[in-house]
């Protein structure tokens, strides 16, 4: 697959705003860290808590909230890709310390297991892209230990544990060190991620480990970037097994809110999205709609994204019924927009997280072509480490 054109300032997380809630991040940049999956008590189920550890990292853009941006778009036949996949080799490297007890992290803490959280992400991302997505665990690599974070910081046992209960320690909040990770042999027969990469067996690496370890929701390594050796585009993702299926999914959807735009400009993202502006809503949600967190206006609504659906006023509120009109299935029409509205609520994505990202995602174009905006395709972006073929 040929290489996507890329913004010169979108390298990859280029800066890191430590101890900032996602909703004082920049509008919409930020890529929240996984820190703690338990919701507050009285928020929606999947709700992340914006107080407990979560820090956000600015994605340099040039365009901000309330900028249009004229791109015209030249309308080509709406044709579905002819056998078109994307296939993408992954290497995942799971970092499960073995507790003082000897006991593995996960079993000692009763939390999920990578390879069952993995296969559910997977069968989720084939049904959202109707197959064009072809994901492939090529290699597993469980470190008994933790990543090491900037500044050559390594957790022992007992301050992890600590980070559990008081987060106030500095080590707590830093994140992890890419370029040491990626390029560190774990496997010395496998090798690095690094190598992987260059050599081409691989094309996207998944991090696993629990909160505090320092993982970005997804890191874009450009050329030389992350990877001093790869001479191509490549993601890693940071997925936490104290959490569950709907936050895997909910990373992906704002690695590709963040590709997507990059490459077809936010005046057309804003017309599939609709709900961008409402990221700048502090994380309470009130009870009914209200001055700082307005009622869902129009009320002909789009798609939205992965903290708003089409008919939220809040963040996370997946489960909300009230129904609103929406022109998220015309999106498959895309370029050729028909206008068409359907009327949909929380039972159509089934009132959870992980639905709604399903959803959401089942909704991006994947036709042949282009226009002079971009691929018709829109999965191309999303994985752009990936190998189109028929």
């Amino acid at each position: 697959m040929p290489e996507v054109a890329w913004p010169s300032l979108v390298s990859s997380v280029d800066r890191h705003l430590a101890g900032t809630p996602c909703s004082q991040a920049p509008i919409p940049t930020a890529s929240c860290i996984h820190a703690s999956s338990r919701p507050t008590p009285g928020t929606h189920a999947g709700r992340r808590n914006p107080t407990r550890g979560w820090r956000s990292s600015a994605l340099v853009r040039s365009v901000c909230v309330g900028v249009v941006i004229a791109l015209a778009l030249t309308p080509l036949p709406a044709l579905a890709s002819p056998g078109e996949r994307i296939r993408v080799r992954v290497y995942v490297l799971d970092f499960d310390p073995l507790m003082d007890n000897g006991v593995a992290l996960t079993a000692d803490r009763g939390w999920g297991d990578p390879a069952t959280l993995g296969a559910t992400y997977l069968s989720d991302v084939s049904a959202a892209s109707a197959g064009v997505v072809e994901q492939r665990i090529v290699k597993t690599t469980v470190v008994r230990g933790y990543p090491v974070k900037v500044n050559g910081f390594t957790f022992t046992n007992a301050q992890y544990l600590g980070c559990l209960v008081d987060k106030s320690a500095d080590y707590c909040d830093d994140r992890i060190d890419y370029q040491a990770v990626l390029s560190t042999a774990y496997d010395p027969q496998f090798g690095s991620a690094c190598d992987a990469l260059m050599k081409k067996r691989v094309d996207e690496v998944w991090l696993w480990g629990g909160p505090w370890f320092g993982y970005d929701e997804f890191n874009i390594g450009t050329p030389f970037s992350l990877c001093s050796q790869v001479n191509r585009t490549f993601a890693v993702m940071g997925f936490s097994y104290e959490r569950g299926v709907g936050e895997m999914v909910h990373d992906l959807g704002h690695r590709a809110e963040f590709l997507i735009p990059a490459n077809i400009g936010f005046a057309i993202w804003d017309r599939f999205d609709g709900q961008r502006q409402r990221y700048g809503e502090d994380f309470f949600c009130p009870a009914a709609p209200d001055a700082t967190h307005p009622e869902v206006d129009p009320p002909v609504g789009h798609a939205g994204n992965p903290h708003f659906p089409p008919n939220a006023f809040c963040h996370y509120q997946y489960d909300r019924d009230y129904p609103v009109l929406s022109d998220a299935d015309d999106w498959a029409n895309y370029p050729n927009l028909t206008g068409a509205q359907t009327t949909v609520n929380a039972s159509t994505w089934g009132g959870t997280q992980e639905g709604f990202m399903v959803w959401w995602l089942g909704r991006f174009p994947r036709n042949s072509g282009s226009t002079n905006a971009g691929l018709n395709n829109w999965w191309r972006y999303v994985y752009p480490g990936g190998r189109a073929h028929s």
